[in-house]
């Protein structure tokens, strides 16, 4: 099978009929781990922030609760557990919960977790359905290196044929495309625009915040992609030498540019509200304050034990510094 760019390839190798995320194994036993992995103190921060954009007037209940990309359903329980412990039961019953979520695998998984969780939770396969909301909190955790990238370095973009990488001369088209996202090259989220063009148009008449945690930095960055089998990092190298021995089976994802994800939020007319390390984006939402609360409530042993955990989200020498955040909002 041939592929005239890289995209369709590792859309299909994430997505497609077999493909990794339709049987990912995430977690310290899995073949990578996320924030989420590491402490409920994410979904706790985001819960905590809900809370103060309520607080503030900036939304509104009824609020609607959306997470993209959803996974295992995991962070959507931490914050909908939380949320019922910090917040009064009025707040709680102006919530719903909607998770974005095409993949029907996961979806039956988030469903699981969550019914067990008792948190009665509302599946769209696509952001065509928030469509109508009034006010909505949305949030995502790697979502955006999810996205399948075109490969592009030197004037040059990467296809697959037979499994085999060739480097191929740049066309028109993709040129003059290739000019409103990064003119040096990269990886390229070209699906990005579109993506942020039809979650706008669908809230548009809508009060929202969105937060986006993932890995990455702010500006250009040179070809990032890479493979986690195992916890093992594999190279853009080891990758190409092995295409069909690892399709399908290994993880692929690359560094997020802040910047560019950012202008093409601002591009549909939302505004940013803050960026900064995963660290600062905690603490701008009220890490610290609500690990005091957690102090304040729970025997000391289960406050250690929790905080240690908690602190590896915002630890320079972990999650905190490689990780970041963006927050951006409706007008």
């Amino acid at each position: 099978m041939d592929w005239h760019s890289f995209a369709p390839f590792m859309r299909a190798w994430l997505y497609g009929k077999n493909g990794y995320y339709r049987h990912a194994h995430i977690g310290t036993r899995g073949d990578f781990y996320t924030s989420v992995s590491a402490s409920g103190f994410l979904g706790g921060s985001l819960a905590f922030y809900l809370l103060q954009l309520l607080e503030k007037g900036a939304l509104e209940l009824p609020l609607s609760v959306v997470e993209i990309g959803a996974g295992s359903g995991r962070l959507m329980a931490d914050l909908a557990s939380f949320l019922k412990d910090l917040s009064v039961k009025e707040v709680l019953e102006g919530v719903r919960f909607i998770c974005v979520e095409p993949l029907e695998e996961l979806a039956a998984l988030q469903k699981v977790r969550l019914e067990k969780e008792g948190i009665e939770i509302e599946h769209i396969e696509s952001v065509a359905g928030l469509s109508g909301l009034k006010n909505a909190f949305l949030y995502c955790n790697e979502l955006w290196d999810s996205f399948a990238c075109e490969v592009v370095q030197e004037g040059r973009i990467l296809s697959v044929k037979d499994f085999k990488p060739l480097w191929r001369a740049l066309e028109d088209s993709e040129h003059k495309r290739l000019e409103g996202f990064y003119p040096l090259g990269g990886c390229v989220p070209f699906s990005w625009e579109g993506f942020i063009a039809h979650l706008c148009q669908n809230l548009e008449g809508a009060n929202w915040h969105f937060v986006s945690l993932d890995y990455g930095q702010y500006g250009f960055e040179p070809i990032s992609l890479r493979g986690y089998r195992a916890h093992q990092v594999l190279g853009l190298e080891e990758i190409l030498s092995d295409l069909k021995g690892l399709y399908q089976k290994i993880d692929l994802t690359y560094d997020i540019d802040f910047k560019l994800l950012e202008g093409l939020f601002q591009a549909q007319g939302a505004r940013s509200v803050f960026y900064g390390t995963q660290c600062a984006t905690l603490l701008e939402m009220g890490f610290a304050k609500l690990l005091d609360l957690f102090a304040k409530n729970v025997p000391y042993a289960t406050y250690q034990k929790e905080a240690f955990k908690a602190h590896a989200l915002i630890s320079p020498d972990g999650l905190g510094e490689k990780f970041k955040g963006l927050v951006v909002a409706s007008a």
